[in-house]
């Protein structure tokens, strides 16, 4: 496999844009742009992350890749569900009960962490699929993984089809194509179709094909956009994308922050200077988190030696 230099560049964007939605205030006041944006990042972050896993390792190591998402997961989950008793988190409990926990643990998640609930059973099903019949050819390879994934859809409640058509593709990409950015094109223009699409809420349903048109219009303008970025602010971009996962696993506790903040800015009505100093304190607080549990040995509690990289 090729290494791509635009994908960190894309994650950060992606990261940014994430943090962006799950500010409260911004989305009661421009729900029509949060639901535009919803519409297509996590479909390229599962994407870009079924085109990164590798499936070609021992089975002790893939294990281990499994098990620093699964500890963060469980953290996380446990945490915000004891919160969720008290202050309003989507998908929140009513009750601590084991069938609540059990519920939100396997089935439905909290809050943000679904994906990593998606990664861990995909990650799974794709690495059983490639092991077992890894003297077969990469079409019944791939056929096998597409069936395991729909059986594991219509059958069980621990998977949906439409993120997982999206990993899928990400992983039709890594065994097709190799190098990530043969998928794409790389033009301005694929502005213009992205636009139309994103902006009209029929288009928004991941079942549709204008989503996926989207997340390859969103790969192709971006990669152009990258090259108007030099310097150190090339360098940050890349720092970032280079640590989603942490941003991903504490941008919560800074957008619930962002909520008391909101008094601060009562001279904004327009909500974009509060806005940006969340997503920046998103940002930044989730890696001087990770970087505190990396200085006091913590980060072991998730599995890993080190949570930024």
């Amino acid at each position: 496999m090729k290494h791509c230099n635009h994908i960190n560049f894309f994650r950060a964007i992606l990261i940014a844009l994430m943090i962006l939605i799950h500010i409260t205030h911004f989305g009661d006041l421009y729900p029509e742009v949060k639901y535009a944006i919803l519409a297509f990042i996590m479909p390229t972050f599962l994407v870009i992350t079924g085109y990164l896993v590798n499936v070609n390792k021992p089975v002790k190591a893939f294990a281990a890749y499994l098990l620093k998402i699964l500890l963060p997961y469980g953290v996380m989950v446990f945490g915000f569900a004891v919160l969720s008793l008290y202050l309003p988190v989507r998908d929140g409990l009513e009750s601590f009960t084991w069938p609540a926990l059990y519920k939100v643990f396997f089935i439905t998640s909290i809050g943000p962490y679904w994906f990593l609930h998606v990664m861990m059973v995909c990650g799974t099903i794709y690495y059983l699929s490639f092991r077992l019949f890894e003297k077969m050819s990469v079409g019944t390879r791939l056929s096998v993984f597409a069936t395991l994934l729909i059986l594991t859809a219509l059958y069980t409640p621990f998977l949906a089809i439409k993120p997982a058509a999206y990993y899928f593709i990400g992983v039709l990409i890594r065994v097709c194509f190799k190098d990530f950015s043969k998928a794409y094109g790389q033009s301005w223009w694929a502005v213009l179709p992205f636009g139309l699409l994103v902006s009209n809420p029929q288009n928004h349903d991941w079942g549709t094909l204008a989503v996926l048109a989207c997340v390859f219009c969103f790969l192709s303008f971006t990669t152009k956009a990258s090259e108007l970025v030099k310097g150190r602010t090339l360098q940050l971009m890349d720092y970032i994308g280079r640590n989603t996962f942490p941003i991903y696993i504490f941008h919560p506790i800074f957008t619930m922050l962002g909520k008391y903040l909101l008094p601060v800015f009562s001279f904004d009505s327009t909500g974009m200077v509060h806005a940006a100093v969340v997503v920046v304190l998103g940002l930044a607080g989730s890696i001087g988190i990770a970087q505190a549990m990396d200085w006091m040995h913590l980060s072991y509690v998730f599995g890993r030696k080190n949570l930024l990289r």
